[in-house]
């Protein structure tokens, strides 16, 4: 019974460059061995195959049918391997390879991708997974293990999470330039009975965020909607179909171009606390001490530029 071994992987990187070059010679020198070493090698892959994968032709080789099969299986495995290497290396110099991020929809679209721009100047080889939900679900998420770290507003009493603060926005009221209220310059909450309201979905942190400060004021909205996306809420406002409440880097563009207003909620601000979210206990590896690391740092940064 003939005995089945794995193909040499040095074996079939010979084979793959010898394929690209179409020389012994030339597969030797960039291989940086020998042109017998080389045409062993090839001697070797063939008689493990069983059968000719290759013809000479002069100086250079062609490939049988035979060959061409198994270059093409060849291919793809040799580019995983080189990948493995790589993803390896980086388990050796940042401890991990992977990290599965949570974010909400707002922050993949304008926090995440200035992190992972300066994450990857210093660790290239670290993949990301990013599942994109909402705090609440995050937080199920890395309690359950299928999340290492999750970009979050600051818990509710949690103590199964760490949180690391790394900065705050301020929720405001939004409205059309040409509202009552853009036009005195403020909030009048004794006619906000009148109003519509267009809110963060209620499952969400912001909308309790929301709701304990206007219990504190002895508020409460006597009309709303739910849309869990920021962007939909701007174009309802900007079409008169309500007044939102947002954060106000998510309405920055839209306030300068004066298509909508913003308005402090009262005299006291609403702020949220964003960080880093990891369960309790957890022990963190390298790669994922520099991204809390950097998301502090900008997260600094970005406090210190938006109170110029």
């Amino acid at each position: 019974m003939k005995r089945i071994r794995p193909f040499d992987t040095r074996q079939l990187e010979a084979f793959d460059m010898l394929c690209r070059t179409g020389s012994f010679t030339k597969t030797a020198k960039n291989l940086f061995l020998t042109q017998s070493a080389v045409s062993h090698s090839m001697k070797n892959l063939e008689e493990e195959a069983g059968c000719k994968l290759l013809r000479r032709q002069g100086k250079k080789v062609a490939l049988t049918e035979a060959g061409d099969r198994l270059l093409n299986f060849a291919r793809p495995f040799l580019d995983e391997m080189e990948n493995l290497r790589q993803e390896l290396d980086g388990f050796e110099k940042f401890g991990g390879g992977r990290i599965r991020l949570g974010a909400s929809a707002q922050a993949c679209r304008f926090l995440l991708p200035p992190l992972l721009k300066k994450f990857k100047k210093v660790h290239e080889n670290c993949r990301f997974e990013v599942k994109c939900e909402d705090t609440p679900v995050c937080m199920d998420a890395l309690e359950d293990g299928s999340l290492d770290l999750a970009i979050t507003l600051c818990p509710y009493n949690s103590s199964d999470i760490d949180f690391v603060p790394c900065f705050r926005d301020e929720l405001r009221v939004v409205v059309q330039p040409s509202h009552e209220w853009a036009k005195a310059g403020k909030v009048d909450w004794e006619s906000a009975y009148r109003e519509s309201f267009i809110l963060y979905n209620r499952n969400s942190y912001t909308f309790r965020i929301l709701t304990d400060y206007l219990d504190r004021l002895g508020l409460r909205l006597s009309s709303f909607m739910e849309i869990s996306s920021p962007d939909a809420s701007k174009e309802l406002i900007k079409v008169g179909m309500g007044v939102g409440i947002l954060a106000d880097w998510a309405i920055e563009e839209d306030s300068k171009k004066g298509d909508l207003t913003s308005l402090p909620l009262g005299l006291k601000k609403l702020t949220r606390t964003w960080g880093i979210s990891v369960r309790k206990g957890r022990r963190l590896n390298k790669a994922e001490r520099l991204f809390i690391n950097i998301a502090e740092e900008s997260g600094s940064h970005w406090m210190v530029n938006r109170s110029l």
